[in-house]
């Protein structure tokens, strides 16, 4: 339910190229420096004004579930974020990045009862 209007929300923002509703366990994951890995709940792109994009990988987490498990997926987030570079070499695993234009990725965990007032900052 809580999720359902994070969709409606990035359905509506005209900002956007495209979103997609990521597939836990199935589809994109993120592997960080524990076993388990982090399928996000959404991926997004979003239009730049200088005619470039940024790509968003966005967990959602509900209020109850801010424990050392969110803090460990913020962290993963927020490392991949300061530390991704395009690569001209081949494709690696299932998402292919094979255009350098200026595209930047970033991944962001916010809390269901935040979205609202913190989704906006990724779509600007």
């Amino acid at each position: 339910g809580d999720e359902r209007g994070v969709a409606v929300y990035l359905d509506g923002e005209a900002a956007l190229k495209w979103w997609h509703r990521n597939v836990a366990r199935s589809q994109y994951a993120v592997q960080g420096w524990r076993r388990a890995k982090i399928y996000p709940d959404f991926i997004f792109a979003v239009r730049r004004r200088d005619g470039t994009s940024r790509i968003t990988l966005l967990e959602t987490k509900g209020d109850q579930l801010d424990n050392l498990d969110t803090a460990y997926k913020r962290d993963v987030l927020s490392f991949m974020s300061q530390n991704f570079a395009w690569d001209d070499t081949a494709p690696t695993g299932t998402l292919e990045l094979v255009q350098k234009n200026g595209e930047t990725v970033e991944g962001a965990l916010i809390l269901m009862s935040e979205w609202r007032a913190k989704l906006p900052e990724y779509l600007s």
